[in-house]
């Protein structure tokens, strides 16, 4: 029997669709949705949304899956059943915005995780280093996508906690949960069957004597992975074995100057090998480029990775991954099981202090701090080549590592395992958060009631005690006024019209307090006050 979905989502398009972009944090979202809608196709699934429109895009993506299950949508915060579901996902590591908002509500009304992406911004490192502290609780959690983001996510929350102690004299913390639970693949997406390779490489145009290696991704060698090393090393093995080779690059350029760096690297380091772009925009040509690849290849050197998506989603296609022993793929890829991983080497610490500070003082663009930080990580050329030209000579060790691929991604990387990962752990926060004694709200410190905040601008304040009389004026002018679009605009839930009324009945009755006149009407409720002071404002009650 399979779980019940316990948790919600946070929806934005950006980060759960992959329409116009290749990027894993959109391709992780967008797998991670899908395998709720197959897990759970005629569930309830529970969505909070922050900005208009969403709610629709999120149905028309959930439509073209066949979800048949209920859609309960909530903005900017959980309400009703939503908020009994044991926790909130949040599709990166959770700011303090969204926890300082479920503390006012109770620090205890519902758990929130979040998931590592790239940790190397300025945003990311801020929002992991403050997740040691109020308003985040024990009940939350980050999950680390690989065990180099667990490394990442301590030493920079290690590092915040030993300066807050220094320099605010902080003495307690918050140990949020940091499960390492990978990212999944799509196992039927990705499946590859003689026909289907066939087919796509004659439409490729690949001979049957010809290699092809795909690299699968954003084509921008400054934050995601120099491709020199790879050309270097197929142009070596294309020359000593005489074997045709094709490098087929699937995505899409960021610009043509960068599209032009990419075409002069290859005519001047690989004469010897075929390219071929394929346009990643377009999901069948994409999806082709997967189908007739020999090899799938991502020797990332940038610190912009953390778990590398395109690695498992090759094992998952049944390929054999050459890969950098790089970030997350130390724990994906089997060295000479699934593929090879080949040896990198990185600038010592104290090497790099002042591209940190350009990145911090604005200097430099996130993409000149990945970038040269990229330009001092080695790919070991001399192992790439052995490795390459292991894999161009020998077909049969090609099959084998990958049909260990595909069984490994099966075992451990299918989105369909993942999900249900993320159910245990919202159930362990869930439980973590219903055994903690009971808290009061917190009220948010930089976002308090605005007459609190600014009550020194007005001559005085309300006074509840204070008198207050209908204006000569009746029905009629309370009516015109309500018609008026000046007036009107901003009436709604919170400034209620039948609230309006109802004060205004109640206060042609004669002079009274104003505590007596909201009384009357049901209390001193904000909503209650705003609408007597709509009435003083349009000139219908009279205060003092």
């Amino acid at each position: 029997m399979v779980k019940p979905l316990n948790f919600a989502i946070t929806y934005t398009a950006d980060s759960f669709s992959t329409a116009g972009k290749i990027m894993g944090r959109q391709s992780a979202g967008q797998g991670l949705l899908k395998a709720i809608v197959d897990t759970w196709p005629n569930g309830d699934l529970h969505a909070l949304g922050l900005f208009p429109g969403e709610a629709d895009q999120m149905r028309d993506q959930l439509l073209g899956w066949n979800f048949k299950g209920h859609t309960q949508w909530h903005r900017g915060y959980l309400h009703g059943r939503g908020a009994a579901l044991d926790a909130l996902y949040w599709p990166a590591p959770v700011n303090d915005r969204i926890a300082h908002l479920r503390n006012s509500r109770g620090p205890a009304s519902q758990s929130l995780f979040g998931v590592t992406h790239t940790l190397s911004s300025r945003d990311a490192m801020d929002t992991v280093s403050r997740q040691t502290m109020a308003p985040f609780q024990p009940w939350d959690a980050l999950i680390c996508t690989s065990q180099v983001a667990y490394d990442v996510v301590t030493r920079l929350q290690a590092e915040y906690r030993d300066w807050a102690a220094a320099h605010l004299g902080a003495t307690r913390f918050v140990d949020l949960k940091l499960p390492v639970i990978p990212l999944g693949a799509d196992l039927e997406a990705l499946r590859r069957t003689p026909a289907s390779i066939a087919r796509a490489r004659t439409s490729l145009g690949l001979a049957a004597d010809e290699t092809a290696f795909l690299f699968a991704g954003r084509l921008v060698f400054h934050a995601k992975a120099n491709p020199a090393p790879l050309y270097q090393a197929l142009e070596a093995v294309a020359r000593r074995t005489g074997r045709k080779l094709v490098m087929i690059e699937a995505g899409v350029f960021p610009a043509q100057a960068v599209s032009n760096t990419y075409r002069a690297a290859q005519q001047a380091l690989a004469p010897s090998v075929r390219f071929l772009h394929v346009d990643g925009a377009d999901p069948a040509a994409y999806a082709g480029a997967w189908q007739a690849a020999d090899v799938f290849t991502s020797l990332s050197d940038n610190i912009q990775e953390t778990f590398g998506l395109t690695p498992v989603e090759a094992m998952a296609a049944g390929l054999p991954v050459l890969v950098s022993d790089w970030n997350g793929y130390k724990d994906t890829v089997r060295d000479g099981i699934d593929g090879f991983r080949i040896t990198t080497i990185s600038a010592p610490p104290g090497a790099g202090g002042d591209l940190a500070f350009r990145y911090a003082a604005e200097i430099d663009s996130y993409d000149h701090f990945v970038g040269r930080v990229s330009m001092s990580t080695v790919v070991d050329i001399d192992q790439l080549t052995d490795r390459v030209a292991l894999l161009v000579e020998d077909p049969a060790l090609r099959q084998r590592l990958g049909a260990a691929g595909r069984a490994r991604a099966k075992a451990e990387f299918s989105w369909s395992r993942i999900v249900l990962r993320y159910v245990d752990l919202a159930r362990e926060l869930g439980e973590l958060r219903r055994a903690a004694p009971p808290q009061a709200n917190i009220p948010w410190p930089t976002r308090p009631d605005p007459f609190e905040l600014f009550q020194s601008y007005p001559t005085q304040v309300l006074d509840l005690n204070a008198p207050v009389a209908a204006r000569a004026a009746g029905d009629l002018a309370l009516d015109a006024l309500l018609d008026l679009g000046m007036a009107n605009a901003l009436l709604d839930a919170f400034t209620p019209q039948d609230t309006i009324r109802a004060l205004h009945r109640q206060a042609q009755t004669g002079e009274q307090t104003v505590a007596a006149l909201l009384d009357a009407c049901g209390g001193p409720t904000p909503g209650a006050i705003r609408s007597l002071m709509w009435l003083a404002k349009f000139g219908l009650l009279r205060l003092g």
